[in-house]
């Protein structure tokens, strides 16, 4: 790879907490994120709450709260089978393809 590819040392990156899942992706970086039919893993996941939906598609999301922990790394069961299959699982996946329509 060239060097002008690697980020610069003066280089600063924000990134929205809100948008880390507990798996730790970003999601900023989701298709559903990005053509704005979900608004990330805790953004979603308190607007479902606030209407009092369960969040179905991150099984994750709902154990890693009730662990009382932010990230999945932090439980002392990590890692599991929850963990394994989160941003990939089959829920989230049919999520995907439900919300996400080419236009």
């Amino acid at each position: 790879m060239r060097k002008d590819h690697y980020p610069k040392k003066d280089a600063s990156v924000t990134i929205d907490a809100n948008l880390l899942g507990p798996c730790g992706f970003n999601c900023g970086f989701c298709l559903a994120y990005k053509d704005k039919k979900c608004l990330g893993c805790r953004y979603q996941a308190e607007k479902s709450e606030e209407s009092g939906i369960t969040p179905m598609f991150c099984d994750t999301l709902v154990c890693a709260t009730a662990k009382g922990v932010t990230k999945c790394a932090d439980c002392a069961e990590y890692p599991c089978k929850k963990y394994d299959s989160s941003i990939f699982s089959e829920k989230f996946m049919s999520y995907i393809r439900d919300e996400i329509k080419p236009h």
